[in-house]
Formats: structure tokens, C-alpha cells, sequence
């Protein structure tokens, strides 16, 4: 509600929204677009801090296969591992206010929008965060790249998505190690650019491989 709005702060004036606050009785919203959901939320988590220090986030190896133990015989202990990445809090925020009269004279209910367009903003922040971390390849607790040749989760070489390509990935993915032990990893994302979406969306759903002249 306009009154509601007219609690808030105020520093922006009529003469920063000329055509919203214009005395116009034709003028009229325009249908625009809004933004795309966010997709972070599907292959992340939430989590807790209490303040703002340096945080762990740990987590513990798989465990030894058993070993046979002959009648009589003697169990061998075995051995499990552990792993840590550090995790810190941020403050991100952006303040936006307006003039009493500017809210007031809003005929067109305009700035009612704007609360919506901050959560939309706060939503677009987090997830500009999270493939920032994908795409700049950070260095990890273990002095080497999140992906690379030594975490074995990146191709040889760099390709486009094909039937091979993908397959490759999933090969790679179901034959990691952790130690002996074999993680078969099943793949639930496959993370692409807007330009190659039509690739991914035919080669996820194809029975066949798309790129054979007889498929």
C-alpha cells in the first residue's frame, strides 16, 4: 500500500521517474519480461553460520573394503579419511528510497514493484556468486584447481558436447576413486551455456546418437 511505502525512507524525487509520475491519463505500464528463474537452488545447499569468522566444512572418506576373516583369525582395523574446505559469511545489500510526494502521485501503483525487483536482485546476487565459483576454477584446500587432472573431473582435452563427450563425463564420474573404493557417481546436472542448450536438451533425450547420419 502506497501509505505503507511512504514509511520508508526518502531520497529519490519525482524528477528521477519523469514518465511514471508524468500527468499522462493515456500512459500505462509496459509488459516486460521477468527475469528467469534462478537454477542454483537445484544443485546446492543452504547452510547456517554464527558469525562472521572463517568456517570449515568437512567431511569424512569412504571406509576400507572388509577384508575376509578366516576361522580363528585376526581383524585388521582399517582406515577412514577426512577433507575440509573453508566457508566465510558475507554482507551484500543495496539501500533505494524515494520522496513522499513521488509515492504518492505513483498512479500507475509503479513502485510497488520495486520489493519484488530487490528479491529478484538479492536471488540474481546469490547465484551470480555460485557460478562465479564454477567458472573461475578456484583453488581448493589441497593447493590444486576445482577441476583438474589430479581431482580427475577434467577432460583431457576440452570439447563440444557430443554423444562421446558426454558419455566420456559420465564414464569419468562412475569410475572415480576414492582410494580403493569406486564412488559411482551418477550425474544429475549437466551445467551449459545458453548457446549449446539445444545440444544438451537433444542429447539428454535422444535414444540415439544424434550426430550418425542414420540415427
Amino acid at each position: 500500500e502506497k501509505r505503507e511505502l511512504v514509511s520508508r525512507a526518502f531520497t529519490h524525487s519525482s524528477s528521477d521517474f519523469p514518465k511514471i509520475l508524468e500527468n499522462n491519463s493515456r500512459k500505462a505500464m509496459l509488459r516486460g519480461y521477468d527475469e528467469a528463474e534462478e537454477v542454483f537452488q537445484r544443485f546446492t545447499r543452504t547452510g547456517n553460520l554464527s558469525d562472521f569468522k572463517e568456517h570449515s566444512r568437512v567431511g569424512m572418506g569412504v571406509f576400507d573394503s572388509l577384508d575376509e576373516v578366516k576361522e580363528g583369525g585376526e581383524y585388521k582395523h582399517g582406515t577412514v579419511g577426512e577433507r575440509a574446505e573453508s566457508i566465510k559469511l558475507a554482507t551484500y545489500g543495496k539501500l533505494f528510497s524515494i520522496t513522499r510526494q513521488a509515492i504518492i502521485n505513483d498512479d500507475l501503483t509503479a513502485f510497488t514493484e520495486i520489493p519484488r525487483k530487490m528479491g529478484r536482485a538479492a536471488a540474481r546476487t546469490v547465484g551470480d556468486l555460485v557460478f562465479e565459483i564454477i567458472t573461475s576454477n578456484p583453488t581448493m584446500s589441497d593447493g590444486t584447481a576445482l577441476f583438474h587432472a589430479d581431482h580427475k573431473n577434467l577432460a583431457g582435452s576440452g570439447a563440444a558436447p557430443t554423444a562421446a563427450t558426454v558419455g566420456a563425463g559420465r564414464t569419468a564420474m562412475r569410475t572415480q576413486k576414492d582410494g580403493k573404493a569406486t564412488l559411482n557417481i551418477s550425474p544429475a546436472f549437466f551445467l551449459v551455456p545458453a548457446a549449446l542448450e539445444d545440444t544438451a536438451r537433444v542429447l539428454m533425450v535422444s535414444e540415439t546418437d544424434p550426430s550418425k547420419t542414420n540415427s
